[in-house]
């Protein structure tokens, strides 16, 4: 029983190898950084390409050698790319919640105080902690794209993992 159970997640692991292994990735990287940003097929993207200078984002959905297509319309060279602008998850989502804590919080206090009858609705506290709330999902709105400009030492490569296999198929 074990050894069918250990043949069978082999091969299920040889079938999985196969199908990632035909897969192009692109790969965003600045040397000497230990920090990189892959993108898959269907992944999302934001471009900025030069000479007329044009921004586009949307759903990446081809990767070639020296190409990308960006939501089927759009085809750009890897050299001709500028700057690519990453979405920090965080601050994308936080920005939002800032903004929504502060009306809530404004509201819950103004409520508070009319129904315990504290004269006037609106008092100190309640203009400071708003627009701490507010400053701070309008921070994190601004700082939610981080720009990888190429002039900054930004590199886009292909990783195509194709030509290891074809290699390796030579070799045999």
């Amino acid at each position: 029983m074990k050894a069918r159970l250990i043949l069978l997640l082999t091969g299920l692991l040889v079938l999985i190898c196969h199908t990632v292994d035909a897969q192009k990735v692109l790969l965003l990287q600045k040397p000497g950084k230990t920090k990189r940003f892959l993108y898959h097929s269907g992944d999302k993207i934001i471009i900025r390409t030069g000479e007329p200078e044009f921004a586009v984002s949307g759903e990446l959905t081809y990767i070639d050698d020296s190409v990308l297509t960006i939501n089927k319309n759009f085809t750009y060279q890897l050299e001709k790319v500028k700057e690519v602008n990453i979405i920090r998850p965080f601050l994308n989502g936080a920005w939002r919640m800032m903004y929504l804590a502060g009306g809530v919080y404004a509201a819950g206090s103004v409520f508070n105080r009319a129904i315990n009858g504290d004269t006037p609705l609106v008092d100190n506290t309640i203009p400071i902690v708003t627009g701490s709330f507010i400053v701070l999902g309008t921070t994190s709105y601004l700082l939610r794209n981080k720009r990888c400009k190429m002039e900054d030492g930004w590199k886009l490569k292909v990783l195509d993992y194709d030509v290891f296999k074809e290699k390796k198929e030579i070799e045999e």
